[in-house]
């Protein structure tokens, strides 16, 4: 009985641990980059020169570091200088680290007037991207952002209105989205209709397409 009951207590222990770790491990809804690009507040390339003292946020109850960054190229956004980009020490809360005197992809959300980047936002060194993505935070994906890019989880899959543009795995591949858009935009034509289009809207697909 006391085996039985010492063996309890060590598998209730290895659960707690378990269920603390589950509780504190980041968690994203996953998007495409062009979804990251339109929901941020500000999109822009930089350089990070170095690190800045790691403090506290505004009712100090959890720890933030920030980048001493050189603004390069503002893609989104009507902040006319932004020096410093801060974001949480502690992975677990969706914080990144970025490396000194290398040039990023920088998107993230306004906070009291600073900039903040996580995990969960389009942070990508900037010769990691491809030619599409490039294109894409240049001048292209804004041209979407009044569409809305639908996931499909199973197949068949329908749009609900003209201004959607379908996207989904290998599970639910179609014509229509997936592997097949690679190098497109969601993108809102002169109808006010949304597909997937690239140089600059001139090559789409359309649903009839299918």
């Amino acid at each position: 009985m006391t085996w039985t009951v010492h063996t309890c207590l060590i598998t209730l222990a290895i659960l707690c641990v378990w269920q603390a770790e589950v509780a504190e491990t980041c968690s994203c809804i996953w998007r495409l980059p062009q979804q990251q690009f339109c929901s941020a507040d500000v999109v822009m390339k930089a350089k990070v020169l170095g690190g800045l003292k790691v403090g506290k946020t505004k009712h100090g109850s959890l720890h933030i570091k920030e980048y001493n960054i050189k603004q390069l190229k503002m893609f989104k956004g009507k902040c006319t200088k932004i020096n410093t980009v801060s974001t949480f020490t502690s992975s677990s809360l969706c914080g990144i680290t970025l490396k000194y005197n290398t040039e990023y992809l920088l998107s993230g959300s306004l906070r009291d007037g600073k900039m903040h980047v996580s995990s969960c936002d389009f942070v990508r060194q900037w010769d990691t991207l491809t030619d599409s993505q490039r294109e894409g935070v240049v001048s292209q994906y804004e041209q979407g952002c009044g569409c809305k890019i639908v996931h499909c989880y199973s197949s068949p899959c329908a749009a609900s209105s003209s201004a959607e543009c379908l996207w989904g795995d290998e599970a639910t591949e179609t014509k229509l989205f997936g592997k097949r858009t690679t190098g497109y935009t969601c993108t809102m034509k002169s109808d006010k209709s949304c597909a997937w289009c690239k140089n600059g809207g001139k090559n789409c697909i359309d649903l009839k397409d299918a």
